[in-house]
């Protein structure tokens, strides 16, 4: 049964599948491991392309990245937004662009209350 013309052409047909579906995930695996390398070199050379978001109560900015286009990093930023909003901040503002951050979440109330111009208009008061 195997011997038949139809039988050939079937398994020539599956084959056929196999193939592209190995073609398909090797030229997804060279893009993935392309597009890191791409990213980590303009990470490197601050080129990369972050989505900046300042908070307040708490008064914090976050950097969400790198993303290797603005693009990218725009079609992203809805599910960080909505990852933030679940700890009810008060957004202040969302920005797209290249930078370097130092931290991915920086906090900045800690500092300012401790300020000793704070201390001292307190004590005036």
């Amino acid at each position: 049964m195997l011997n038949t013309p139809s039988a050939k052409k079937q398994l020539s047909a599956g084959a056929s599948t196999l193939n592209l579906k190995l073609f398909q995930v090797m030229i997804n695996e060279f893009l993935e491991s392309t597009e890191e390398l791409l990213t980590s070199y303009l990470e490197k050379m601050g080129k990369a392309w972050w989505v900046e978001i300042v908070t307040k109560k708490p008064n914090c900015t976050y950097y969400f990245g790198p993303f290797v286009s603005h693009r990218e990093a725009q079609i992203s930023q809805l599910g960080y937004i909505e990852d933030l909003e679940r700890e009810r901040p008060q957004l202040i503002a969302i920005e797209i662009k290249q930078c370097q951050p130092k931290e991915l979440t920086i906090f900045e109330e800690e500092w300012r209350d401790k300020t000793p111009h704070n201390i001292s208009r307190n004590m005036s008061a």
